[in-house]
């Protein structure tokens, strides 16, 4: 006897069983239907779907089970037979339990009245979790054909129970996306490709001034649309219609949207496109951008308002080489940043100090900074009288210094100190604490300025960025687009852009980010330097990935749940086929048969002519009772023909196949020959070889019995011309003939052989005959 704790009080096979959903629901009927078809195959009083869990057996399908169990749907493992399926992962089979010395001592003798048992393993991925069991109240030998057909049914419990499973990992699926649907930020909308609102979550609600109940069903355009872009909305909806495609799904779009009230603002949105059984449906989570595009607009106007500060602000180093130089240099000297950069700066603007250059180096190295009048040169050669401040700090590398100049123009001292004040808290207050990353990046691509937003948000002090190059922080599978739209910016085709990219944080992770940029020029139109506003947009843009990948799991879902519906309707058109042609081509003519073969019968016919109506009578028999055989396997409610099979001798069988099929044909049969097969599909099987060699063969010319081992060949031959090399792979499908013959037909006969050769565990086929004709073989299991 097996160790219980092995299988039964096993902790995973338990959550695994509970997992299945199967006890949360009332009784499946799939499950109802097998129990009961079990009770009748077998002529059992009693079937049970038992699951063993690690303290009860818990039936969610039973027939004939009696009172109190039949309500209380369970017994303790005392009452259990089912219990030793599972730990022996194997059949259990009893003809008599009170001469069992494994089971005599079991309760389920005395209290239930269980003394036959067949039970057979429910195997779900690789576990048992139960028994699929018949119970007799009287000793009982259970047969071979009782055993497999119990089997076959144990598998089939096992599907109806991944297909309970599968339902409910579906709900608990919709269940998560919903919820996620309800706390969302942003609007979820979806509609269909007629513009119809198929759902609106709380966000959109709130965001477009309209209740759910108010939106599905209706038409999106007039509610979010405005009536100018309606009509594109709505061509666009009918390409979707007439294609099947859409040119909009998968990108990131900003349009203006209106709410209720009629309030128009920008939204952006990314549109997705899956399909529904058959139909195309969109999906959208939207948000409210004006707050952004303001304050890009408002950090845009600051930048600016900076670089056209009337002092100029020149960043130079100790030796005097200048580095950066602003428009208000360019528009106090004259000079073009393009043309100062790199210069030196006391040679370039002919620069004269009041008490000479040595105290100027000497404060710079003692205090950090130097303030006083100078006398500049401008580029026309006039002179410029300017306050000048200068302050030295580290550069960007680390190794020296630098200065930066603030030169005013004092010919009008009061008015260029309140500008260059002004400016200066602009700066500051706009640049320097703002929480949204800025950058100011050289025409050759080093960054001049940051401020601490931009430097936190990659992981490095402002003074660590100075003079490395932007391209060294982007990620590199984002730098070739960069490029691209820096080149568009130099060249004029646009003012400025947007885009999102990846930075590469010090600690070597990647930071999402939404980046504004700007190329800043001299008043001839020259390019002077860049203007980057940078946005950390990671846990957005990790948002989104995970919603798009909760959509993604629906439609994978979705298409599983299709896959298995059309397997479902192709199995019904096979025993549609069979029934329509069993009842009505053949049991019309047979019934006609019948009725006249009986009334010559009934005659008192001469001797020679009372054989062959003897012959007709016992073959249109057959024929009826195989036609009938068939059409009650196709009422069963299952996707695949089931069939009881037997040794059958094969020499008797091919000489009845030939009786039936009137034919005289040679017979190459070893003795002993025999198979495992229903007769009665056998025999049909062969017949219809036999009528197809004759109606397209000119009749066959012999059969051939082959003994492989475990299995058995039989091959029908004959000499006809063949069956043409494009419809041979065809040959065995629905509705195939072969053309020009003449032959009447519905092309049914093979595809029904080929199920019939299935379900007995076999199979049909087709070989080319040497040198010529036709071979159709069947091979089945040997007995």
């Amino acid at each position: 006897m097996a160790d219980p704790q092995l299988r039964v009080r096993d902790p995973e096979r338990v959550t695994a069983l509970r997992a299945t959903g199967v006890f949360d629901v009332p009784e499946p009927p799939g499950l109802r239907r097998l129990t009961r078809l079990a009770s009748r195959l077998l002529r059992s009083p009693t079937a049970l779907v038992s699951l063993v869990l690690d303290d009860r057996q818990v039936f969610v399908s039973q027939v004939g089970l009696p009172q109190p169990w039949a309500d209380l749907g369970q017994t303790p493992l005392s009452h259990s037979f089912c219990q030793h399926v599972v730990d022996d992962d194997a059949p259990l089979v009893v003809s008599d339990a009170r001469l069992n010395d494994r089971l005599k001592d079991n309760l389920a003798i005395p209290d239930i009245g269980v003394v036959a048992y067949a039970g057979m393993p429910i195997r779900v991925d690789g576990r048992t979790l139960g028994s699929f069991c018949a119970i007799d109240g009287e000793p009982r030998d259970w047969t071979p054909e009782d055993l497999a057909i119990l089997e076959d049914l144990a598998a089939a419990v096992a599907t109806e129970i991944e297909l309970v499973r599968a339902a409910r990992n579906a709900e608990e699926t919709s269940a998560v996306v919903r919820r996620i649907l309800e706390v969302s930020q942003d609007a979820y909308v979806s509609i269909d490709a007629a513009g119809t609102v198929l759902e609106w979550n709380p966000a959109a609600e709130k965001l477009f001034g309209r209740a759910r109940e108010e939106a599905v069903g209706a038409d999106l355009a007039p509610m979010i649309i405005p009536e100018i872009y309606r009509q594109a909305h709505y061509s666009g909806l009918a390409r979707v219609r007439a294609t099947g495609e859409s040119k909009l799904a998968g990108q990131r779009i900003e349009l203006p949207a209106m709410d209720r009230s009629g309030r128009r603002f920008p939204v952006e949105f990314t549109l997705q496109s899956t399909a529904h059984g058959g139909r195309t449906v969109f999906h959208a989570f939207l948000h409210d951008i004006s707050a952004r595009n303001e304050s890009q607009r408002q950090l845009r106007r600051q930048a600016e308002l900076i670089d056209a500060a009337p002092a100029a602000i020149i960043v130079r180093s100790p030796d005097g080489m200048i580095r950066f130089w602003n428009s208000g240099a360019e528009h106090m000297y004259g000079w073009p940043a393009s043309a100062a950069v790199g210069r030196n700066i006391h040679r370039l603007l002919g620069t004269v100090f009041p008490g000479g250059s040595s105290a100027v180096e000497k404060a710079l190295a003692t205090d950090g900074r130097w303030e006083g009048e100078v006398t500049h040169r401008r580029v026309d050669g006039g002179s410029l009288v300017v306050l000048s401040r200068h302050v030295l700090r580290p550069d960007a590398g680390g190794e020296g210094d630098e200065v930066i100049e603030t030169n005013t123009d004092i010919t009008a001292r009061r008015n260029a100190e309140e500008r260059l004040a002004a400016s200066e808290r602009q700066f500051r207050v706009q640049f320097h604490q703002s929480t949204v990353g800025q950058a100011i990046v050289g025409l050759d691509g080093r960054i001049l300025h940051v401020n601490e937003a931009y430097a936190r948000m990659i992981g490095y002090r402002p003074e660590d960025l100075i003079g490395r190059r932007n391209e060294d922080f982007t990620h590199p599978e984002d730098r070739a687009e960069g490029v691209l739209l820096t080149a568009r910016l130099f060249a004029g085709d646009l003012a400025s852009y947007e885009r999102t990219k990846r930075l590469v944080h010090a600690g070597g992770h990647t930071v999402d980010v939404h980046i504004g940029v700007r190329l800043v020029r001299d008043a001839e139109g020259a390019p002077v330097h860049l203007i980057g506003v940078i946005q950390d947009i990671t846990e957005r843009t990790r948002a989104e990935r995970e919603r798009d990948a909760t959509q993604v799991v629906l439609a994978e879902r979705n298409a599983q749940l299709e896959l298995a519906n059309g397997q479902l309707q192709r199995a019904n058109l096979l025993k549609l086929d069979l029934m329509g042609m069993l009842s009505h081509d053949i049991g019309t003519p047979l019934t006609s048969i019948l009725a006249y073969g009986e009334m010559l019968a009934e005659s008192d016919l001469p001797g020679p002519l009372a054989m062959p109506t003897s012959k007709i009578m016992k073959a249109a028999h057959r024929i009826d009772e195989l036609r009938l055989n068939v059409l009650s396997l196709c009422t069963v409610d299952e996707t695949r023909l089931r069939t009881d099979r037997q040794r059958v001798a094969l020499a008797g069988a091919l000489r009845d196949a030939l009786d039936a099929a009137d034919q005289d044909v040679p017979v190459s049969c070893p003795p002993g020959a025999a198979v495992l097969v229903n007769p009665a599909h056998l025999r049909q099987i062969v017949v219809n070889f036999l009528t197809n060699a004759r109606k397209y063969g000119g009749g066959a010319t012999g059969i051939a019995v082959t003994v492989l081992g475990v299995t058995t060949r039989i091959a029908v031959r004959d000499a006809g011309p063949g069956v043409p090399e494009g419809l041979r792979d065809h040959l065995f499908e629905r509705f195939t003939r072969a053309g020009g013959t003449g032959a009447a037909g519905h092309g049914l006969g093979l595809h029904i052989v080929a199920s019939l050769a299935e379900a007995n565990g076999g199979a049909v086929g087709y070989e080319p005959g040497e040198p010529a004709g036709s071979v159709f073989c069947l091979t089945l299991e040997s007995g």
